[in-house]
């Protein structure tokens, strides 16, 4: 069993502190300024912040997990299974910016749905790497991606 991890990148983590700080400041003046809001207006804001960030902050990829069967895409609460004999492709992504039809566009990294339909847990732009099953697509980041793109290669291609 291998383990890679998967590290937000300095954008990623100036994004997310800016984020959350804006986020925080905003719901704060309701509470405090806005009399025709008032205490409700502030009070929904900051669940729907604290919601947010805490569902973005859940599904942030921690590590990615080689064992001898599956790769293991550990999140920070749950994890999603991936069985070698489902993986048709993986590759490497060139850095780019990542079109997201929904999700998170920093905030605990690029977490959401991309424009190709792919599922997106990268936390870093320049460490990114495809696999492709045959129901979905995962795009990816993590320390030594191209370490890890090699290994999942040489195992799927033995159970070919």
């Amino acid at each position: 069993m291998n383990i890679y991890r998967s590290k937000s990148s300095f954008f990623v983590k100036i994004i997310t502190l800016i984020a959350m700080i804006l986020m925080s400041f905003v719901a704060l003046t309701l509470l405090i300024t806005n009399k025709n809001y008032g205490l409700l207006g502030g009070t929904v804001l900051s669940l729907l912040t604290i919601g947010t960030i805490l569902y973005f902050f859940a599904n942030s990829l921690n590590r990615v997990i080689l064992e001898k069967d599956k790769v293991i895409l550990k999140k920070t609460f749950g994890q999603i299974a991936i069985p070698f004999s489902e993986i048709k492709e993986i590759k490497k992504l060139e850095y780019s910016n990542l079109t997201m039809t929904y999700g998170s566009r920093g905030v605990f990294g690029f977490i959401g749905n991309t424009m190709d339909d792919s599922i997106s847990f990268v936390k870093d732009r320049k460490q990114m790497f495809q696999i492709i099953t045959d129901n979905k697509k995962y795009v990816l980041s993590s320390e030594n991606s191209t370490e890890l793109i090699n290994e999942i290669k040489n195992v799927v291609q033995q159970g070919l």
